[in-house]
């Protein structure tokens, strides 16, 4: 006799996620001119859709292919938020990410990056970048700045019957 897992009912989980960290001092974010570029190549010229819904920035203005109603399509820092670029320490970038991007995107990365290499990475790099609507990127119980990981990377693969982040966009 071979043991079926048991599968319980559907319950909640209400958290209250506190989060304090420290920024090292940088300048006010404004978009360089080699982010804006690349921004406007994956969002508009490429059309790349959100992550999480599928939405596009050519299908913003229809209702079926953008149920959660997204305004925008965005560009999210996802390996190093573009804040903590000046407290990223070089040795520690080369041994912990450059091998897994080298690994990932053979051809692309072949020596470990210098200090300007990796500052040009976090601001710009296409590999550092997601495409998320502003739903997902910013809303406060769906979006990636707002709620955690796991519960975040699971929304696209999520039954359309199942109801997991109530209230949610």
């Amino acid at each position: 006799m071979t043991d079926k897992p048991h599968l319980t009912a559907a319950h909640e989980v209400d958290r209250v996620l506190h989060e304090q960290v420290f920024y090292p001092e940088h300048d006010k974010r404004t978009e360089s001119p080699a982010y804006a570029k690349v921004h406007h190549r994956l969002v508009v010229t490429e059309d790349r859709p959100c992550l999480i819904c599928g939405v596009r920035n050519s299908t913003l203005n229809d209702p079926a292919q953008n149920p959660h109603g997204a305004k925008q399509i965005e560009t999210h820092h996802h390996i190093i938020e573009w804040a903590l670029q000046n407290a990223i320490d070089l040795d520690k970038f080369n041994e912990h990410v450059w091998p897994n991007l080298q690994a990932r995107h053979p051809g692309v990365f072949e020596k470990p990056f210098t200090q300007q290499e990796m500052l040009d990475f976090i601001d710009h790099s296409e590999f550092n970048l997601w495409c998320l609507c502003d739903i997902h990127h910013r809303h406060q119980l769906v979006g990636i700045h707002s709620i955690t990981a796991p519960i975040w990377g699971a929304q696209n693969l999520i039954k359309d019957e199942f109801t997991y982040i109530p209230g949610g966009a």
